[in-house]
């Protein structure tokens, strides 16, 4: 399953259909991580599964109260990972984040995280 198709599809379910995605990647070339999130607070961020850098998604990881780091039903850690973003009505300013996976073990996909901006 493409992975943003799979944002997509979740975002027109919630409402705030996604006008923006992108696929991260790493400055290093790489495509996996780990992802860390807080379902409670809105924010999440990643971790190289190859360097090692970390990447604040959206600058949300300041908003992180309980850090979770997500899995999948396989048991694997790593990601790759899609950001889709909902707009205001004829602004830039973002009002709707999307954290989607997919694991490459088992090929599932799912957003794994969203939020409301202020």
């Amino acid at each position: 399953m493409n992975l943003k198709y799979e944002v997509l599809r979740y975002s027109n379910l919630n409402g705030y259909p996604i006008e923006d995605y992108n696929d991260l990647k790493c400055t290093c070339g790489s495509s996996e991580f780990e992802l860390y999130s807080d379902d409670e607070e809105g924010g999440a961020f990643v971790t190289c599964k190859s360097c090692g850098a970390e990447l604040d998604i959206e600058n949300s990881k300041q908003n992180i109260g309980e850090c979770f780091q997500n899995g999948c039903n396989c048991d694997n850690g790593y990601f790759n990972v899609g950001v889709g973003k909902a707009f205001h009505q004829d602004t830039n300013d973002v009002r709707w984040v999307y954290v989607g996976a997919h694991c490459s073990k088992c090929s599932l996909s799912g957003v794994y995280v969203d939020w409301k901006e202020c």
